[in-house]
């Protein structure tokens, strides 16, 4: 077994001093920080990637809790399982996967991944779910630290209404326009990640901005953990979804025509 101290955090990846493992399990390797535990594949990732990593996810689940919590979020730590087999990032319970190929690349969404594990919503509600968590990943990246991991949308905050207006114009953008907003999902969300998820996330990470940028991050999270998202919807947000959508929009059509961008997605 090996066992060091913990090296202390920075907040920008490439500065932090990588913690050391605690143990070494058969053909994983184990760390164990304040506020999470993460498992690698042994062979996945260079011990000096692993423990930056496994800094940097410490630091994010606290970040995160500060900005949407309040630091109430309690002690109990969170999984995260680092596995070089491919797949898709994801969450359940207090766990979450990701895919070492995505930790090499400084791509992995640990901070959407996060949103999703300490703020957890309460009713199946995909466009806001997504949504919300894509906007905290890059709020956090872009003013706290830590970095933006890819899910579909590129650029953080920054550059999600001109991939939002992008998307509208391609026949992707225009299929998955009835779920922002709307209830349920594609069929084939899953197998088509390029062609199904990709739009539907990007048209919500912008729906989802426009709204916090109106009423305020913390009114955005009450509505995200309610029951009853599209009914309680004028009680917490003050308009109705179907307004909100409307007004979103016409936002995106203000802006195309003002910047003269009409250009098909990517």
């Amino acid at each position: 077994m090996l066992r060091t101290a913990l090296l202390a955090a920075s907040l920008l990846f490439a500065m932090t001093r990588p913690a050391a493992a605690q143990e070494v399990q058969g053909s994983r390797v184990r760390y164990d920080l304040s506020r999470a535990t993460l498992y690698f594949d042994a062979d996945a990732l260079s011990p000096e990637q692993m423990g930056q990593f496994a800094v940097l996810v410490d630091r994010g689940i606290a970040d995160i809790d500060s900005l949407l919590n309040h630091n109430t979020a309690g002690t109990s730590r969170i999984t995260y399982v680092v596995r070089d087999d491919g797949g898709i990032s994801r969450s359940f319970r207090r766990t979450v996967m990701i895919p070492a190929d995505r930790v090499r690349r400084r791509a992995a969404p640990y901070l959407h991944e996060t949103v999703h594990i300490l703020v957890p919503m309460r009713e199946d509600c995909l466009w806001l779910s997504e949504g919300f968590a894509s906007y905290v990943q890059s709020y956090v990246a872009e003013n706290i630290g830590g970095y933006d991991g890819i899910v579909f949308s590129w650029g953080g905050n920054r550059n999600i209404e001109r991939l939002a207006k992008r998307t509208l114009g391609s026949d992707r953008g225009r299929a998955a326009l009835p779920y922002v907003g709307g209830a349920g999902q594609p069929d084939d969300i899953f197998e088509k990640r390029r062609e199904v998820a990709e739009p539907l996330y990007v048209l919500s990470h912008s729906f989802v901005k426009f709204i916090v940028d109106a009423i305020g991050l913390d009114r955005v999270k009450t509505w995200v953990q309610t029951r009853g998202i599209a009914e309680r919807a004028a009680e917490l947000t003050g308009h109705t979804v179907d307004d909100w959508k409307a007004a979103w929009l016409a936002s995106m059509t203000a802006a195309s025509a003002t910047t003269g961008d009409d250009s098909p997605s990517r």
